[in-house]
C-alpha cells in the first residue's frame, strides 16, 4: 500500500463523493475507484458502502481511516523534522486564534517573532472552529478559550483575564467606580452575534445572574463595537486588557462585580511534531501574557 492512495482514501472519507474527492485530487474518477478497489483488495474488506449515488464509509473504513490519519502525520512529522534540520527555521507556522480581540495583542509578538524567525512563514487565522481546525490539522496551534480535555490534544493554559464594561466618556455610567449585574440589562449594548465565544460567555454569565441584556447593534469585529461605542450608540462588554488598544478614542473601561473570566489555553495535535518555530512561539505566548 502507498501513501499517495492513502492519501486517495483519506480525500474520499472528507468528500464522500468519487467524483468531487477525485477533482479535488486532480485524477479521473475511475483512477480514484481503481485505487480504493487496491486498498480494500489488500485489506480484505469493503471501506465505503455505494448506495447508488450516495457513498458512506463501512465500519472498516471507520477504522483504517484512524490509522491512515496517523500514517500521514507521521509522514508530515519526517518531512518537518528533517526541514528544520537542513534549512535553518524556515518553514511555516500557523495559528488559529479568537476572531477579533487577540489578534491586536498578538501583533507586537508577531513583530518580535518575525525578527528571529524571518524566514518562518506565519498565518494567524481568526476562526470559530479552533479545536477542529487543530484536529484537522489544518493549523499547528490553536490559541482560545480553554476547552474540555482531549485525549488527541496537548493544552498550555497560558492566562485569565475578566471583562469590563466599555463606555463612551460621555455615557451615563462613565463616571461609576463599578457596575453590577443589573446595571448591564438598563442599557442598550453593542456586542458580538450569539455563537461567538465572546457574546457566549456573556450570556452564561446573565443567566446566572438572573439577568438579560438587550442589543441594540451587533457586529463580529472589535473594531467596529468599538467605534459605536466611541459614537456613543452603545456600550460594549469586551475583555478588560482591551483598554490599552482604544483608551485613546475617548472609551472608559469599567470594572463589573463579579466579572464573567475567561481563561485562555494553547492546544495542539499530540502526535504532531512541533518545530523550532512552533515551540518558540508558545513560550513567548506564555511570556507575553504572562507580564
Amino acid at each position: 500500500m502507498e501513501i499517495r492512495q492513502i492519501q486517495y482514501f483519506l480525500m474520499l472519507c472528507n468528500e464522500l463523493h468519487f467524483t468531487g474527492a477525485a477533482e479535488k485530487l486532480g485524477i479521473s474518477q475511475p483512477t480514484l475507484s481503481q485505487q480504493i478497489r487496491v486498498i480494500e483488495n489488500e485489506l480484505g474488506t469493503p471501506l465505503f458502502d455505494r448506495i447508488g449515488k450516495k457513498t458512506v464509509m463501512t465500519e472498516a473504513g471507520q477504522l483504517f481511516r484512524q490509522y491512515a490519519l496517523q500514517m500521514v502525520q507521521q509522514l508530515e512529522n519526517a518531512k518537518t523534522a528533517v526541514t528544520e534540520l537542513t534549512s535553518q527555521n524556515s518553514g511555516q507556522l500557523r495559528v488559529a486564534v479568537l476572531p477579533s480581540d487577540l489578534d491586536y495583542r498578538l501583533t507586537p509578538l508577531l513583530i518580535d517573532f518575525h525578527r528571529d524567525f524571518p524566514k518562518t512563514r506565519v498565518q494567524v487565522i481568526p476562526s470559530m472552529d479552533i479545536t477542529n481546525m487543530v484536529l484537522d490539522n489544518d493549523v499547528d496551534i490553536g490559541v482560545g478559550l480553554a476547552i474540555q480535555p482531549d485525549s488527541r490534544l496537548e493544552r498550555i493554559p497560558f492566562y485569565a483575564e475578566s471583562y469590563s464594561l466599555f463606555v463612551n466618556e460621555q455615557h451615563e455610567f462613565a463616571k461609576k467606580e463599578i457596575i453590577l449585574a443589573e446595571d448591564l440589562s438598563k442599557i442598550p449594548l453593542v456586542m458580538y452575534p450569539q455563537g461567538f465565544y465572546g457574546r457566549d460567555l456573556i450570556d452564561s454569565w446573565c443567566a446566572e445572574h438572573g439577568i438579560s441584556i438587550s442589543t441594540i447593534l451587533e457586529t463580529g469585529t472589535a473594531t467596529s463595537l468599538f467605534q459605536f461605542v466611541k459614537e456613543n450608540i452603545g456600550a460594549t462588554i469586551q475583555p478588560s486588557q482591551l483598554i490599552h488598544h482604544f483608551q485613546s478614542m475617548g472609551i472608559r473601561a469599567l470594572p463589573i462585580k463579579d466579572s464573567p473570566t475567561r481563561k485562555l489555553e494553547m492546544f495542539y495535535r499530540n502526535d504532531k511534531y512541533l518545530n523550532l518555530a512552533a515551540k518558540t512561539f508558545m513560550e513567548r505566548m506564555q511570556a507575553f501574557f504572562g507580564t
